[in-house]
């Protein structure tokens, strides 16, 4: 395993331990606790203890099914976005990781984000690439993450985001007068004629969709794919144009 690399994911935070089993997962991109404890050689017990450490804080997930427990490590932007762009080895060395985290795999990568912490993180990175189109209430965001759009308005207004973003929002009061105030920000605000509230909320961004359910247990499915995406931002164009001004 390569010790700059790990150097530079333990000035991110991480602890040794975290580090090679992140590092682990990277490389593998997708596994078993006996696959990742192969290549890092640590011993299981300890790798369930990092793993559970990992899925907290929203650097891994862990995919749904199958009798053998499989983790996947999410893009490792997400570290850079965390750390809104202050550790500049980090974003040298992004290239390379992000080279192993995509090494030989076309199909579809399937994170299932379940912690508030990992799906806060996902919501960052969102708002840090160059272009969104988002589907999403306002009100059911900020149910779940308090005041999250007042934060995002005033770091856009400081210039912390550059984000050229599209929003669909649902017809009622109290997401227009939220998305009113997103309009201010140069943001493109329009709404779902029809559409009263919705529980569920789609983002295309990167080459990537993330669906989140605010439910009574919230929880988030990110995929990577650039022919899905390609797929889905046809649809949403469609949506679009039904839309109306806000």
């Amino acid at each position: 395993m390569d010790k700059d690399l790990q150097k530079i994911i333990e000035s991110a935070g991480f602890s040794d331990k975290e580090a090679t089993v992140y590092l682990a997962l990277l490389e593998l991109s997708q596994g078993t606790a006996a696959q990742i404890a192969k290549l890092s050689g640590l011993k299981r017990p300890i790798i369930y203890v990092v793993l559970e450490k990992l899925i907290k804080g929203g650097y891994v997930s862990q995919l749904p099914g199958g009798k053998i427990n499989r983790y996947q490590a999410l893009d490792p932007s997400i570290i850079l976005t965390e750390k809104q762009l202050t550790l500049k080895n980090f974003s040298e060395m992004l290239p390379l990781l992000q080279t192993l985290h995509n090494k030989g795999k076309d199909r579809p990568k399937i994170h299932y984000i379940e912690t508030k912490e990992g799906i806060w993180n996902i919501y960052e990175e969102m708002i840090m690439s160059k272009e969104a189109f988002f589907i999403s209430s306002y009100v059911k965001i900020d149910k779940y993450f308090p005041n999250a759009s007042a934060q995002w308005i005033k770091n856009y207004k400081k210039g912390h985001y550059n984000v050229i973003g599209r929003h669909l929002i649902p017809d009622n009061p109290e997401d227009i007068k939220i998305g009113k105030k997103f309009v201010e920000i140069k943001q493109v605000v329009r709404i779902l004629p029809g559409i009263k509230y919705s529980d569920m909320d789609f983002t295309l961004y990167k080459n990537k969709l993330a669906i989140t359910s605010f439910e009574e247990n919230p929880f988030m499915v990110l995929i990577e794919s650039e022919k899905l995406v390609n797929s889905m931002r046809l649809f949403l164009e469609i949506t679009w144009r039904a839309s109306k001004a806000i």
